[in-house]
This record gives C-alpha cells, structure tokens and sequence, in this order.
C-alpha cells in the first residue's frame, strides 16, 4: 500500500471497505491432494454430496491455512485500527474473521462456515432454520481432519426433519439471507452517517462478481458524497467510472499483494 493511499486512510473520518472474490480461498489445490481427493470420492458416493463437501472444504481451511492471506488481513487491521470503519465481504470462506479485525464491523452477504441450515424448515420464521452452535460442526470437521473415512463420521442433521445441514453460504441450495440480514442493517445505519464526511473507500479484488453488493454501489456513494474518494485495487477490473474523474483512484494489483507491500 503506498503512502498516498495510507494518507487517504488516516486522513478520512470514515473507511468503507469491499473485499471481492479475489480474495477467497478457491480450493483449486484440493482436487490435486491425494488425501483430499480420495475425501471428495467419498463425497460423491454419499447422499447430499453438496452438503458433504462444505465439511471437507472447511476441513481443507483449517489444515492448510493460507498464511499470505491470514497477513495481508492482518496488515488491513494494522490500518484501519481506531479508524470508524464497516468492511463488505464477498468471501465465504470466513478467513477475514479471527485476523484482528473487529467482527460487529463485518458483514457478509454470501454467508460462510459460521451457521448451519435447514431451509425446508424455515415456515414463517426463516430464522428458525439456522443454526449457530459451532459444537454442530466442529465434531464432524476435525474427524475429517484426523483422517475418518466420511462414512464413520455423524454429520448433523435438522432436528425437526431430520435432514443434514448445510452451510448457510449462498452455494447452498435455499440460501437464508437471513443469516447476515441483521449486519447488514447495521452495515446500512453506519452507511446513513458517512454522508457529508470525509470518506474513503477501499475495494479490494471486488470484480464483476455481485456488482449490486459492492462495486455499483460503492461508486454511488462516492458520486453523491463529494468528500470521498474511491480507491480501487483489482488484478484486472481495475479502470475507474468517467464521473469519479478526480476522486478515484486505480490500481492494477492482487489485492493480497497490495495490502502486504511495504512503501
């Protein structure tokens, strides 16, 4: 991150933060993992394989943790710290969670490893069918971990109909929106105060991938609140919109890279 950049952040009352899908974890090692691959064989052969494989991909996390990634969120706390920020991610693969960054200042609209759900027992009250308890999959994780076949291993189920539970992340087939509703209002009321204040705005590897979450609207608040600035730090998408000419500005980098360059 370079030293205008780290200016803009200390200067500014407010940061807003998008982080795109340039920073998720996209699994494209495991297939290649004997271990690994012989656990998504298994998947296969079982019922609700989709729901199997959510468990084996957290597995994959927690035993080949991505260091550079744990860094470079760690660096993005260094520079937010005492700043009122509110930080949009598209990850779901919760790796911005735990790095020092401080969660009531989170929201992430595509879900993640943090609840479990059972959409076809949400009736009226689709808060019903999540489930928060980690002790749900914590148990069923770390025995994939030791090596249990899948087969052995008592994955939780619905205790209303008895089916398995999924992660509530938006690959799951009947995504609740509402496990991330109630931080996005926050996210929203915090969003209502930025106006008239000396803002910058952070995207970081936030592509063409649910541009309604970040991209657009980021642009709109910078537009409507003359005392912003956007900074846009993608590997390709990385060009500005004509009318932020002056209030914008673009960098063509990994935002892993950026956040961990030292200038």
């Amino acid at each position: 991150m370079t030293g205008e950049i780290r200016e803009k952040i200390a200067e500014a009352q407010m940061v807003l933060v998008g982080i795109g899908k340039e920073m998720e974890e996209k699994f494209h090692d495991m297939p290649q993992d004997a271990e690994y691959a012989g656990l998504l064989k298994q998947a296969r052969e079982m019922g609700q394989k989709e729901a199997i494989e959510q468990y084996v991909r957290l597995a994959w996390l927690r035993t080949h943790p991505d260091g550079r990634k744990k860094a470079a969120y760690g660096a993005l706390a260094g520079f937010l710290a005492g700043k009122n920020y509110f930080i949009v991610t598209l990850c779901a693969d919760d790796a911005i969670f735990g790095s020092g960054l401080e969660e009531s200042r989170i929201v992430a609209p595509c879900g993640g490893f943090r609840a479990l759900q059972c959409p076809s027992c949400q009736e009226e009250n689709p808060a019903d069918g999540l489930y928060t308890d980690p002790g749900l999959w914590e148990e069923p994780v770390s025995r994939i971990c030791s090596g249990t076949p899948l087969s052995g291993i008592p994955f939780p189920r619905c205790p209303k109909c008895g089916k398995l539970l999924s992660f509530n992340q938006i690959g799951t087939d009947g995504y609740l929106e509402e496990g991330y509703l109630p931080q996005w209002e926050k996210y929203r009321k915090w969003l209502q105060g930025t106006l008239n204040r000396r803002l910058c705005i952070l995207e970081l590897g936030a592509g063409m991938e649910y541009p309604s979450v970040i991209r657009f609207p980021f642009e709109r608040v910078a537009f409507f609140n003359r005392k912003a600035e956007l900074v846009r730090v993608h590997s390709r998408l990385y060009q500005m919109t004509a009318e932020l000419s002056g209030r914008g500005l673009s960098v063509p980098a990994d935002p892993a890279d950026f956040l961990l360059e030292e200038q």
